[in-house]
Order: C-alpha cells, then sequence, then structure tokens
C-alpha cells in the first residue's frame, strides 16, 4: 500500500464514519425517510453494518506508523500528537464558541469541564472524540510496542492481537456499564489497549507484506475488473447479513485488498484524496452538525443520500477551514 492509496482509503473511512454516525442512532429513524424498511430495521442501519471506521483508521495508522518506524525509528511522536492536539483544540474553540450562542446552558460549561475536554479525557461536549486520548496514546507508544511485536513471528502477534481484542471487545460489550463507563481514568486505560490490538495487526500486515500479496491473488482469480468490483459488492452484502462485529476485522482487511485492486477512475481517487487529506479535522466536525447543534437543519433534508451529501459537504468545508487556522498556529510554533 502506497502513501497515497493510504490517504485515499481514509477517504474512504470518513465517508463511512459520517455515514454510521448519521444512522445509527435510533432517534434519527423518525427523521429521514428510509428507502426501504426490513422487519423494521431501516435499509439505511443496515448497510451501516459494512462501515465500522475504527478499525479502518486503526489498520491504516498501524500499517503507516510500522513503515515509518522501519524507515526512520523515530522514538519521539509528540510533535505528531501535538498537531492532532492543536487541529481538535481549534475545532473545540470555534463550535463550543458557536455552542455557547445556540445552546448557553451546555456550552462551555465548568471550568473541569472545560479541562477534561481540552485534553480528550472526558469528551462531554462530543461523545464522538472518545477516539482521541486512547489512540493518542497509541500513537505516543508505537516505538516501544513495535520494539516488542518484532522479536515474534507476524502470523502470532495477529493471533494474540484478534484473540485480545476479542477479549476487550465482550468486557467492554458486557460489563462496561458497570465497571468501565463511569471511571473515565479506568476506561481511557483499558481502550489504550482495546485500540492497539488493531493496530499492531495493521503493522504486522505490512511486515508481512500482506496487501501486496494478496493484491496478487485477486488478480489471479479475478483477472477483470469488473469480477473485483463485484466481490467487493458481495463481501459489503455478506457483512450487512451479518449484525456482529466480531468478523470486522476480517472483513475491513478483505475490503481493503479488494479495494486497492480495483482500476478506479482518476477523479474518484482525487475526491477520495481530499477527503482523505482533511478526515481527521471531519471526524472531529461532522456531529456537531448532525447532533449537537444543527440536526434540525441536516436531517430537514429528509432523503438520506441528500442529508448524507450536505453533511460530507459541510464537514469538508469546515475541515479545510480548521486546517489553514491549525497550520497558522503549528507554523509559529
Amino acid at each position: 500500500m502506497t502513501k497515497q492509496e493510504s490517504v485515499i482509503l481514509k477517504g474512504v473511512a470518513i465517508l463511512f464514519m459520517i455515514y454510521g454516525h448519521l444512522f445509527l442512532p435510533n432517534w434519527t429513524i423518525p427523521l429521514y425517510n428510509s428507502i426501504y424498511v426490513l422487519d423494521g430495521v431501516p435499509f439505511e442501519q443496515i448497510l451501516m453494518r459494512a462501515t465500522g471506521p475504527v478499525t479502518f483508521y486503526l489498520l491504516l495508522g498501524g500499517y503507516g506508523m510500522y513503515y515509518i518506524y522501519k524507515k526512520k525509528q523515530e522514538k519521539n511522536q509528540v510533535p505528531r500528537i501535538l498537531n492532532l492536539y492543536i487541529n481538535y483544540w481549534v475545532v473545540l474553540l470555534l463550535f463550543v464558541a458557536i455552542g455557547h450562542f445556540i445552546k448557553p446552558t451546555i456550552y462551555p460549561g465548568s471550568f473541569e469541564t472545560i479541562i477534561k475536554n481540552a485534553t480528550g479525557f472526558n469528551t462531554t461536549y462530543n461523545g464522538e472524540w472518545w477516539f482521541l486520548l486512547p489512540y493518542s496514546l497509541v500513537v505516543l507508544s508505537s516505538y516501544w510496542v513495535f520494539k516488542f511485536v518484532d522479536r515474534f513471528n507476524s502470523k502470532i502477534i495477529i493471533g494474540c492481537s484478534i484473540f485480545g481484542m476479542f477479549v476487550t471487545s465482550f468486557i467492554i460489550s458486557r460489563f462496561g456499564t458497570e465497571y468501565l463507563f463511569a471511571y473515565k481514568f479506568r476506561y481511557n486505560c483499558f481502550l489504550y489497549f482495546h485500540l492497539l490490538w488493531e493496530f499492531v495487526i495493521g503493522a504486522m500486515l505490512l511486515k508481512m507484506n500482506f496487501f501486496e500479496r494478496a493484491k496478487s491473488i485477486i488478480k489471479k482469480y479475478l483477472p477483470r475488473n469488473i469480477y473485483v468490483i463485484v466481490a467487493l459488492l458481495l463481501l459489503v452484502v455478506i457483512r450487512c447479513l451479518f449484525d456482529t462485529s466480531a468478523v470486522h476485522i476480517i472483513y475491513v482487511v478483505a475490503f481493503i485488498a479488494l479495494f486497492l485492486s480495483i482500476s478506479r477512475y482518476r477523479i474518484i481517487d482525487s475526491i477520495l484524496s481530499v477527503l482523505g487529506k482533511y478526515s481527521m479535522n471531519m471526524w472531529f466536525i461532522h456531529t456537531w452538525f448532525c447532533y449537537y447543534l444543527f440536526a434540525d437543519f441536516i436531517y430537514g433534508f429528509k432523503y438520506p443520500l441528500i442529508i448524507f451529501i450536505v453533511l460530507v459537504v459541510l464537514s469538508l468545508v469546515a475541515a479545510m477551514l480548521v486546517s489553514k487556522i491549525a497550520n497558522i498556529i503549528t507554523k509559529r510554533i
């Protein structure tokens, strides 16, 4: 996987994230006109099973960070995380300021609330920011993690990581409410390990040269582009039929391998590259529009495709603005 392909896949992942957050909550169902309802479940929620962007980002993050580790042996990831947080703080300041005028009883809240949100320790302003702090800790520790896993066979590490992923997922699903969610320090520490497994799997896929091998096999058995596209669509359909996250890691790896094997139009790659470039800030921003501040406006378009396109465009434009501001701050620092 090239760096450009990684950016393109981040573009796919942010589209998945925006789509998933638009149609995941049950409270949104009355707000849009579903294409089709199957046994009381809107088609939009069924299709959502094929998204799961967190796994995409973790695999891509582990893949890219391991490449940097092997090339440069960088120990210090503080500048990388500082850049992440600068963009985050710009988003926080802009949207909390807007939120203060729209919902003054909620934003900005107490001094303690401001500090907890600014650090990512407890993201009460925007629940979809839960990923920030544990992922930052994963990146900061990546050099020593890679040092450790390099001592072992890649297949063993992948097997252990999948097992660890299942264990932490089970604990969160069964005991999160009682033992984890109410204690943010404990929960953030737990999330570090929960995210680490898929991050490490991404690194081991690079170590094994997995995607290059997979593309060779796919080209051998699916020699025409249309065959690969059909296989990818069938993969998505199969994932939609299984409402469980247990197979999601396999689905994501297969999706990436098939996607990389497709000959795509240049315009598609160009659009996805732009989305991938600004995907981090789009992640920070999009739920401010569809959940917290402008839900009535977003869902007022009624039709899922229009709702989705409007949110993507608004998030992208806002992300570009945030990036310009953050770049000015970064250069001054």
